[in-house]
């Protein structure tokens, strides 16, 4: 049996993998200060921990795996770059108390995860202090960086991760292989969604790019609007079609029939201005739209590159944050970006209705590893932000499920598609 201190435990994932491969484990204590995770943890957990203050922890306990998430707010980009010297009160410096923890208990193993700008020219020297402060407690260590996606799970999230085994374990390491990714972003969404998760018109004004040959078409809403001038090349390469629509459920005809009006129009090449001269009517239109290959909807999306957008297609991830458009990687074909502690509020996807939406804390629990039965009895204890901030703060289940195989089982786990029992969905 692995007896388990889980440090800054957030919702359990080193316990939630462990029990995903079989391995017989037991929770010897929790750390965690914020008492919304520890109502999470113990609701999936079945336990009844407490709220603890790592800097206050001292408890003679036998252990065989230390588990640590430090946090990573000041080394992240995302964050003010505070960074983590030892003794600087940050709360990234917090990595140190798991040392001193570490040359307490002298456990079997430790495992740490942390952003990956960690090994960064700014915060690097951290990462090696900490190696070298391991080594003197009488640990080698091993690091890498994995990705998610590399795992099984359709988002884009680098972290470091570190496995540390005590010298006299006569073990060696070696760090997972990439699996294919055979999920998709859209594997993972809910199949009805309330409408507050649906982008306004003013925020899809904000990410939506502008791209046509002629003078952009005049928005125009609900029934009996009529469409603008077209170009003779509008409606299939431009994609600056800006329509909304009334009746969701009638979008995409609506659209088709808007995109292929031909008669009455004329051009004599490429640029020259083209009429309809008798306008046609269409009841609803859609969002900022043209046809990618094989004439499927896309969205463009501002974006910091040399053409100023990037194409988005159903069941891509989009950057919905204030400052996504000066993002270059602010559309993920088919996956999502990294979820942080925002959670839905930074992270969309395009639906079938060419409509963007946020994703609903279920949803980004789903895309940390964890099933709907995890996220039902946490969702009992716990508003929808501290799920979404839960989620970001987590770490992959299926990243440490495949770490923990190396480290003590060497089994041959593949991750699938969604019929696994770790993708238990509703």
């Amino acid at each position: 049996m692995i007896k388990l201190l889980e440090l800054f435990g957030g919702i359990g994932a080193c316990s939630k993998a462990l029990e995903r491969l079989g391995i017989e484990y037991e929770i010897v204590d929790y750390v965690e200060i914020d008492k919304y995770a520890v109502k999470s943890y113990n609701a999936i957990h079945g336990t009844n921990f407490e709220p603890q203050d790592i800097t206050k922890w001292n408890k003679d306990i036998d252990v065989d795996l230390i588990m640590h998430g430090s946090p990573c707010q000041d080394f992240s980009l995302a964050g003010l770059q505070h960074g983590g010297d030892e003794d600087s009160g940050t709360r990234s410096s917090l990595m140190y108390e798991t040392i001193r923890i570490v040359d307490k208990l002298k456990p079997k193993y430790v495992i740490w995860e942390n952003v990956k700008n960690l090994l960064s020219k700014n915060h690097i020297h951290n990462f090696n202090n900490y190696i070298i402060k391991m080594e003197e407690l009488g640990y080698i260590s091993y690091y890498q960086v994995l990705n998610a996606k590399d795992y099984g799970i359709p988002q884009n999230r680098e972290r470091v991760f570190t496995i540390s085994i005590r010298k006299n374990i006569d073990k060696d390491f070696i760090f997972p292989d990439k699996q294919e990714l055979k999920l998709k972003l859209k594997d993972m969404i809910e199949d009805n969604v309330d409408e507050k998760y649906y982008l306004s018109d003013d925020k899809i004004d904000m990410i939506s790019h502008w791209n046509c040959f002629e003078k952009p078409f005049k928005k125009v809403y609900g029934k009996n609007s009529t469409l603008g001038t077209l170009t003779t090349r509008s409606g299939a390469e431009c994609g600056g079609l800006k329509v909304y629509s009334n009746d969701l459920e009638d979008t995409t005809n609506l659209q088709e029939q808007c995109l292929n009006i031909k008669s009455g129009a004329y051009a004599r090449n490429f640029g020259s201005k083209g009429k309809l001269q008798d306008k046609e009517y269409c009841d609803t239109l859609t969002a900022s739209m043209g046809t990618g290959g094989g004439n499927v909807p896309i969205l463009k999306i501002r974006n910091n590159t040399k053409k100023g957008y990037l194409e988005a297609e159903e069941g891509d991830g989009i950057d919905i944050g204030s400052r996504m458009q000066y993002h270059r990687d602010n559309v993920q074909k088919q996956t999502c970006q990294t979820i942080t502690t925002m959670g839905g509020e930074n992270v969309g996807v395009l639906m079938n209705d060419l409509r963007i939406r946020k994703l609903t804390p279920k949803e980004c629990w789903r895309l940390m590893g964890f099933d709907d039965n995890d996220f039902n009895k946490a969702s009992k204890v716990n508003s929808n932000s501290q799920l979404y901030k839960q989620a970001g703060n987590s770490i992959v289940v299926n990243v440490l499920e495949a770490i923990l195989n190396n480290l003590l089982l060497n089994k041959n786990i593949v991750f699938e598609d969604k019929q696994l029992s770790i993708y238990d969905f509703e």
